[in-house]
C-alpha cells in the first residue's frame, strides 16, 4: 500500500460502474490530515456525518468536509474508533479472503522454517484486515477479533483460513471489550469443546515452548518479540541474564539456548514462573535457569551480583505488591536495573504504551543513567519481524517500543 502526501496530492478517480460508490462517512479536516499522513483510524467528533446510518462492518468511503473522497474503511458506529481504513483509495470493495491470502504469502518464509512455528499471521491494519489478529502456535491458528467492524467477516475468515491451511485447528477469540469488564470468549471452528489447559509444544528459533492457545489472550508466548530474541542471540554467549517481568521466560530460554551462562527470571506470578521452569526443563536448560517470585523493584534492591544482559519488558499496569503503573514506576526500575548492569553489559528495555501520549523510554533511561552517574551508549534497536508489517504514520500499529543501551566498560 502506497501513500500520497498532501503536497501535490491528486484527487482519486471517481466511482465507475465497475467500481460502484460506497456509502460515505464525513470526517473533519483534522482527521483528513491524519489519514493523508497514513493513519488508518477515525475517531468521531462534531464534524463526523453519516455515522448513525451505518452498520458495523459496512464498507464506506471516507470524505472530508468539502466532499473529497479519501479512502475506504470499515464502519464501527458504536466504537471509540468509528472507522478503520483498509484501502487508501475510495470506493474499494472489501475482500477479506484476498487480504488473508496475501498475509499468508507474506509469511511464506516463516511457514517453511523448521525452527519456528509460532508467529503472527495477520497484524491488523498492517495486513489490511482492521481489528483482526491471527497468530499461529504449531498447528493451532488463533483468530482474535478486537473490533466490531471485523466481526461480520469472522466466519468467512476462519473458514477461509482452514481452506488455505487444511491441517490447522482454528480458534476464534472475541476481545472487543476491556478485560476488566468482559472475559475473552473462545470457540473452536470444528465445534469441539475448548479446554484452556490444553498444551501445544510450539517452536521459536529452535526453542520449544509449552503454550496454551485455547486459554485467554495470554497463551504463554508473546510472538511479537521473536525478532528481538533473534537479535539478542549473538550477544548472549558467556553472559549472565536478568529477566525482569519475565512472564514465562521466553527471553531467558532464547538467551540460554544461544549460550548464556545462566538466567534469573523475576515475576510476581508464580504460575508464569512455573511454566518458565517447565519450558526450561523441556529444552534441557533447567539447570541454568533460576526463578524468583516477587516485585521486581524489591528483587533488584536485594541483589548483590551484576549481570551482563538485563531484559526489562513490563506491562502497562498490573495489580499486586502496591500495583504497577508504568509511567509512575518504570523510572525507578530502570535506575535499579542500571545499577545491576555489569561494565560493558547491555540493558534491553521495552514499553508497550504506544497510543495517546507514549512513555518516553529513551529519555527515562538517559535521565536515570545521568542521575546515577552511569555512562551508557545507545545501541541500534532491532527491526520488527516480517510478520508485524507497519504502516507509515500509524504508531499504534507497533506492538512495543524498545531501547537498548550498553554500559561503559570499566576504566
Amino acid at each position: 500500500m502506497t501513500r500520497q502526501g498532501r503536497s501535490g496530492h491528486q484527487p482519486p478517480p471517481p466511482a465507475t460502474p465497475s467500481r460502484p460508490a460506497l456509502r460515505t462517512l464525513q470526517v473533519s479536516r483534522t482527521t483528513a490530515r491524519f489519514l493523508a499522513d497514513g493513519h488508518p483510524w477515525v475517531r468521531p467528533d462534531r464534524y463526523t456525518r453519516g455515522l448513525a446510518e451505518l452498520r458495523p462492518g459496512e464498507a464506506v468511503t471516507l470524505v472530508d468536509e468539502d466532499g473529497r473522497r479519501l479512502a475506504s474503511a470499515l464502519a464501527d458506529p458504536q466504537a471509540e474508533i468509528c472507522a478503520r481504513v483498509y484501502h487508501r483509495r475510495p470506493d474499494m470493495a472489501f475482500h477479506p479472503l484476498q487480504a488473508l491470502e496475501r498475509a499468508l504469502q507474506r509469511r511464506a518464509a516463516l511457514l517453511a522454517d523448521p525452527l519456528t512455528d509460532c508467529y503472527r499471521v495477520v497484524h491488523g491494519e498492517g495486513d489490511h484486515l482492521p481489528g483482526l489478529r491471527i497468530e499461529r502456535y504449531q498447528q493451532v491458528y488463533v483468530v482474535v477479533l478486537f473490533a466490531a467492524c471485523i466481526a461480520p467477516y469472522a466466519e468467512t475468515l476462519c473458514r477461509g483460513l482452514l481452506d488455505l491451511v487444511p491441517a490447522a485447528t482454528v480458534v476464534r477469540k472475541d476481545h472487543q471489550d476491556d478485560l476488566r469488564r468482559a472475559a475473552v470468549s473462545c470457540s473452536r471452528l470444528d465445534g469441539a469443546p475448548v479446554d484452556p489447559e490444553v498444551v501445544v509444544i510450539g517452536r521459536e528459533l529452535g526453542v520449544r515452548y509449552p503454550v496454551r492457545p485455547f486459554a485467554g489472550l495470554a497463551t504463554g508466548l508473546y510472538v511479537d518479540q521473536r525478532a528481538t530474541r533473534a537479535w539478542l542471540a549473538p550477544l548472549c554467549p558467556g553472559r549472565r541474564v536478568l529477566n525482569l517481568f519475565s512472564y514465562t521466560g521466553a527471553f531467558s530460554l532464547a538467551a540460554l539456548q544461544a549460550g548464556a551462562l545462566q538466567a534469573l527470571d523475576c515475576d510476581l506470578a508464580a504460575p508464569a514462573l512455573a511454566r518458565a521452569q517447565e519450558a526450561a526443563d523441556l529444552n534441557g536448560l533447567g539447570d541454568r535457569l533460576q526463578c524468583r517470585k516477587g516485585d521486581c523493584r524489591t528483587i533488584l534492591e536485594s541483589l548483590d551480583e551484576r549481570f551482563e544482559l538485563i531484559i526489562c519488558d513490563p506491562p502497562t499496569s498490573a495489580q499486586g505488591a502496591g500495583g504497577w503503573i508504568l509511567r509512575r514506576d518504570y523510572p525507578a526500575v530502570l535506575r535499579l536495573a542500571l545499577s545491576r548492569l555489569a561494565p560493558d553489559g547491555i540493558l534491553v528495555a521495552c514499553c508497550n504504551t504506544i497510543g495517546g501520549k507514549p512513555f518516553d523510554l529513551a529519555r527515562a533511561i538517559t535521565g536515570e543513567a545521568e542521575a546515577a552517574g552511569i555512562a551508557i551508549t545507545r545501541l541500534p534497536a532491532p527491526p520488527l519481524g516480517a510478520d508485524l508489517p507497519q504502516l507509515e504514520g500509524f504508531p499504534e500499529g507497533r506492538p512495543f517500543r524498545l531501547v537498548a543501551v550498553r554500559r561503559a566498560a570499566a576504566s
